[in-house]
């Protein structure tokens, strides 16, 4: 008898102990994922645009600022270079794109991997990189100067040079995905009504992607808007609004008009993102249930061609970032062209660059750990919809703000936000762990629509069996979502990884002598004319993106195979 009472005791605190533990996940949850994301993106952002209003003794000024900055000497000149050289880039990006996209999705042509590994090569390295390419090839003592037929590198061929590399991944990857999905039962219509191939790409081909064509386009422009690295590699005296935040802020310590550029600056990327969101939602209403996958057919004139066309651009990104692997190992440029190790010695030798390279590893590592965790509950709380209807939205928004947010402008508005006396998060400033947080936030969407799109695909029915067992949210958790996430959590892990590793814009505002990394001493290196060194430094960080991104590949494929389940029910 005293054992039956014992056993109901346990049963009962097991029961009081589910039931505080669900409230606990449903009730705390969601609103403290909400404090956190705030205080990681909209507070930021809210001090910029607060200071932006204020003159530097405190007192408010309205538009003051913005007058001021207008009547500046060569504000109209660098307004009108950022668009122009980002419209210009944009169009001769999707110009380049479009074909190795279709080549990719569209036709027959071999080496379709190679082709692919070799476009996406600029993703796992700085945008400095590229741009050293370029001046071994086009600057000064370029060996290929004078295929510019007299132009100078230094200016807006440069920029739009590097910024077509730069942002030629996103483009293809973009384009890609509106490629792929479309209904083969149109084509077939079109041959039934004996249409030929230059007339079914023109009626059809054409037509259903012209949404991922603008989604590209707003992409694409929004990178090279806010690009930092490249214009000041290779843009010479071209003002542009990227590096006039920049001269401001560190040059004349003008936060008040860096903030007003800030504002300048995130203006057209809202507008562009919202283009974007526009013209996804719109590609996805033109596919059904019913649509069929397009399988390309051989043509030896079509598949040759695009052949031809990958190979040229393959060829152009393999010389300018090999260019720059070469010019790493050049012993003195142009003098002395043989080669050794002594740039990538002198990295480690001089000891700051060395330890750069180290907090870069560091920076990556925890921004990947803690970046993964955190988009992995957000992730979890939106798509499994967790607790309470307001807090989760309010995550779900404030988690999908950071990619209409230039880096330049949010590592300002850390500045203001943490930076204040009266804030008590003061203490973080200067140090990597607000650099880590800042990486987090500037990197946090894409990784959060790919943690919810994976939990969205599970069956709703196994929550309601869930529940009907009195499992708890963070048991289901923890027993059913985190298996079929692990998966998508290694490429989160990766891509955080490789982004904190290359990134330069976010950073270049919150770093101290003692938080420097990689890619900001990349930036000071070629400031002081050291381009070997910094060529050295710049490969050695593309290297550890590649290693950890085959790293990423091969756990994730081990991790496919040790769950034999998703191959039964997939």
């Amino acid at each position: 008898m005293g054992g039956q009472t014992l056993q109901d005791g346990l049963a009962g605190q097991g029961r009081i102990h589910r039931l505080w533990s669900a409230r606990l996940t449903r009730q705390v949850l969601p609103p403290l994922a909400a404090v956190l994301l705030a205080l990681a993106t909209i507070l930021p952002i809210g001090a910029l645009l607060v200071r932006s209003l204020f003159n530097r003794d405190g007192s408010f000024s309205g538009l003051g600022n913005f007058v001021r900055y207008a009547t500046e000497p060569g504000l109209a000149t660098a307004a009108w270079n950022s668009v122009a050289l980002s419209a210009t880039a944009t169009v001769l990006a999707i110009i380049i794109a479009y074909p190795l996209a279709y080549g990719l999705h569209r036709s027959c042509m071999p080496f379709k991997g190679l082709f692919r590994a070799i476009v996406m090569l600029p993703l796992l390295a700085p945008s400095l990189l590229p741009a050293i390419g370029l001046i071994y090839l086009f600057g000064t003592q370029g060996v290929l100067k004078s295929l510019l037929m007299g132009e100078q590198l230094y200016g807006p061929v440069g920029i739009v040079m590097g910024s077509v590399l730069y942002a030629l991944p996103h483009a293809v990857l973009i384009l890609s995905a509106g490629l792929a999905a479309s209904d083969a039962r149109l084509y077939e219509a079109a041959r039934a009504l004996r249409a030929g191939p230059w007339r079914q790409f023109l009626a059809i081909t054409l037509p259903f992607s012209r949404y991922a064509i603008i989604s590209a386009a707003s992409v694409v422009f929004v990178l090279v808007f806010t690009d930092f690295g490249i214009p000041t590699v290779v843009g010479g005296s071209t003002n542009v609004l990227a590096t006039d935040i920049y001269k401001l802020v560190i040059g004349r310590f003008d936060f008040e008009l860096g903030a007003v550029v800030g504002v300048l600056l995130l203006t057209p990327a809202v507008a562009a993102y919202g283009i974007d969101v526009l013209a996804r939602r719109a590609q996805r209403t033109t596919l059904s249930g019913k649509s069929v996958p397009v399988t390309p057919q051989p043509s030896a004139l079509r598949d040759g061609a695009l052949t031809a066309f990958a190979t040229l651009v393959s060829l152009a990104v393999i010389g300018v970032i090999g260019m720059a692997v070469f010019g790493s190992l050049v012993k003195f440029w142009p003098y002395n062209l043989s080669l050794d190790v002594k740039n990538y010695a002198r990295v480690f030798a001089a000891g700051d660059d060395g330890r750069a390279l180290v907090a870069s590893l560091w920076l990556a590592g925890f921004t990947a750990f803690f970046g993964s965790v955190i988009v992995a509950l957000t992730g979890w709380l939106v798509a499994r919809k967790v607790g309470a209807a307001i807090p989760t939205q309010l995550v779900q928004g404030l988690a999908m703000l950071p990619v209409a947010v230039p880096g330049l402008v949010l590592g300002l508005g850390y500045i203001f936000f943490f930076n204040a006396p009266s804030n008590p998060l003061n203490p973080l400033f200067g140090t990597l762990t607000l650099m880590v947080v800042c990486t987090i936030a500037h990197f946090y969407t894409v990784p959060h629509l790919m943690v919810v799109g994976t939990l969205m695909r599970t069956d709703p029915e196994i929550d309601m069996a869930a529940r009907a067992l009195q499992s708890t949210p963070a048991g289901t958790a923890r027993r059913i979502h985190l298996p079929m996430l692990l998966p998508t959590l290694i490429d989160v892990f990766g891509y955080f990884f490789v982004n904190a590793m290359t990134t330069v814009s976010a950073l270049i505002f919150l770093f101290t002598a003692n938080s420097r990394v990689g890619a900001i001493a990349v930036v000071n290196l070629l400031e002081g004319s050291r381009y070997g060194q910094a060529a050295a430094l710049a490969v050695l960080i593309m290297l550890i993106s590649i290693v950890a991104t085959a790293l990423q590949i091969a756990l994730r494929a081990f991790i496919l195979r040790r769950q034999p389940w998703r191959r039964k029910t997939g």
